[in-house]
């Protein structure tokens, strides 16, 4: 796996929030009911993302399904902001079927393995980028993970 590690600029999300543990695949039910609804929100200026912060101890998380905006206002209903501060990342590539994949070998394989660790006050993300397939899930997916030097 081709892993690279980064410095990405701060940017805004707008999107559907969930919280919970994803016991019984609310996530990609987030995903489908942004679908219809993304014209909803002003100001797009690329990407989707699928935001993450920290996992809590009884295995429940905050998770963000939207779009990269230039400036977060207006909100749709039910939708939330998020900023993602500036943060020096892993990058993993995956496809949509291999992400528990690529989150495992993050943080199972390549984390204890590197000279990094894992920022736990970081925002874990998806990188959805243009060559990404929806209906393939195939090209353009991305995983990444918040690090900082030293073990």
């Amino acid at each position: 796996m081709d892993i690279k590690i980064v410095t990405q600029a701060e940017f805004a999300v707008v999107g559907l929030p969930y919280y919970g543990k994803n016991e019984h695949e609310e996530i990609p039910e987030l995903w489908t009911d942004l679908g219809p609804r993304m014209d909803e929100i002003a100001d797009k200026t690329g990407p989707a993302y699928g935001l993450c912060m920290p996992v809590e101890a009884d295995g429940r998380f905050h998770y963000l399904a939207g779009f990269a905006v230039s400036e977060a206002s207006d909100l749709p209903e039910g939708m939330e902001a998020w900023t993602v501060p500036e943060q020096t990342y892993a990058v993993f590539p995956c496809e949509l079927s291999t992400i528990q994949e690529a989150y495992r070998y993050a943080f199972e394989t390549w984390l204890p393995q590197s000279d990094y660790r894992h920022d736990q006050k970081g925002i874990d993300f998806e990188l959805y980028t243009e060559e990404f397939d929806p209906a393939t899930g195939d090209e353009g997916m991305y995983v990444y993970v918040p690090v900082v030097t030293g073990q």
